[in-house]
């Protein structure tokens, strides 16, 4: 997300204008990405020289559109993960405070929405009910059909934000169009107790079921507001581009080597655990106060207090050994670890199915700077003090 770095005329004119670039270049991406593996036999480099050559012409003479099958689709499984998300019976879990004061609750039901999601997919499939090849046949329709929807969303709820902001504090507009549609708005909309929108896209419409508990002490769950930035991302970008892999190799095979498969789900693997146990230590920290064991060892903590919008000072500690003792960002070194492992199964032949690994890594540097930017305002001097401790971001001795 892009977040202002100073204030005044000119930064209101860079924010607006760094806004509408991101809002208007996102869907280009996407839609650039089906025109090279369509058209293009998954070749940037001949799509892009087309793309020079007639710029205009290369996406007006392919504009994606929606089918009766990719609405019937997109709805079908947006309407059933609602229901999942509802009356899927799971326990209760109290969030991290927000920026507003409040603890708010959601059901942990994502695992069990997951299997069943498997399970009747698979038993629609056998029977005849289902054809398993659909999304890699109506990828382009599909695309076009998230579009649709996650500007809706993205109007009602900026909509919503300006008319009728909620009044805990966790609403946050500037009075810029272009900068509040893009990371402004509500940070937890909700319709009724435990209908959250923010959760459900991300959990549901994003495809990542069971990533529940983790969500809340994520970045996307503690801090960004259901905007631009956190409904096309999670409704189209990442259903779309993290999914990449699995759609190349449809058309692309590629033979690896024993070796290389044991190496690169060993890579998945450990990357994979690294982003979980980071993630796990730091809540493991919060709910015990810093009192459990890392290993063999008492975790070391900082003490830290923070102020929340209604004027209410509380405390909290920053972990600072573990995973979090030897850099300070453990869990996208795990993310860039699991990422590149997928991406390289599919071999040396394209670029493009590489996408999702150049946006992580981009994505997870860039983020480095935003959380600690935001950790320094909220927790000031033990943030300095944790930096002192721990000297690197993601790789010791270099970054």
């Amino acid at each position: 997300m892009y977040e202002p770095r100073a204030t005044g005329w000119m930064s209101v004119i860079i924010n607006e204008l760094v806004s509408f670039q991101l809002i208007a270049t996102c869907p280009l991406l996407d839609w650039f990405v089906c025109i090279v593996y369509d058209d293009y036999d998954s070749s940037l480099l001949s799509a892009s020289e087309a793309l020079l050559s007639e710029p205009l012409s290369f996406f007006t003479s392919r504009l994606p559109t929606v089918t009766a099958t990719s609405i019937a689709a997109y709805l079908g499984w947006v309407l059933f993960q609602a229901l999942l998300y509802v009356f899927v019976p799971g326990p209760l879990h109290q969030a991290p405070r927000t920026p507003g004061g409040r603890r708010l609750f959601y059901r942990l039901n994502g695992f069990w929405a997951w299997v069943l999601t498997l399970v009747l997919a698979a038993y629609a499939s056998y029977a005849g009910f289902l054809d398993p090849t659909l999304i890699a046949k109506h990828w382009t329709t599909l695309l076009a059909t998230a579009l649709v929807y996650s500007s809706a969303l993205i109007g009602v709820f900026y909509i919503k934000a300006r008319v009728a902001p909620d009044d805990k504090g966790d609403t946050l507009l500037t009075g810029h169009f272009w900068y509040d549609l893009f990371n402004g708005g509500e940070l937890h909309p909700r319709t009724g107790q435990l209908f959250d929108w923010k959760h459900f896209n991300a959990s549901r419409t994003g495809g990542i079921l069971a990533w529940t508990l983790i969500f809340f002490e994520t970045l996307d769950g503690a801090h960004e507001r259901f905007s631009f930035y956190s409904i096309y991302g999670f409704a189209v970008m990442m259903p779309h581009l993290w999914t990449l892999q699995t759609q190349y190799l449809a058309s692309h095979p590629v033979e690896l080597s024993t070796a290389a498969v044991v190496l690169l789900v060993l890579g998945f693997a450990v990357g994979w655990t690294i982003n979980h146990v980071a993630n796990d230590q730091k809540n493991t920290s919060r709910r015990t106060n810093g009192n459990f064991r890392i290993g063999s060892q008492e975790a070391k903590t900082i003490e830290a207090k923070y102020e929340t919008a209604d004027g209410k000072t509380h405390r909290t500690i920053l972990l600072c050994s573990g995973l979090w003792g030897i850099v300070r960002h453990p869990n996208y070194i795990g993310s860039i670890t699991y990422t590149c492992a997928a991406c390289l199964t599919c071999g040396s032949g394209h670029i493009l199915p590489y996408m999702e690994a150049i946006l992580v890594i981009t994505m997870c540097i860039h983020r480095c700077f935003r959380d600690e930017a935001r950790c320094k305002a909220k927790y000031g001097k033990a943030w300095a003090e944790y930096c002192e401790r721990v000297k690197w971001r993601l790789v010791p001795g270099i970054f």
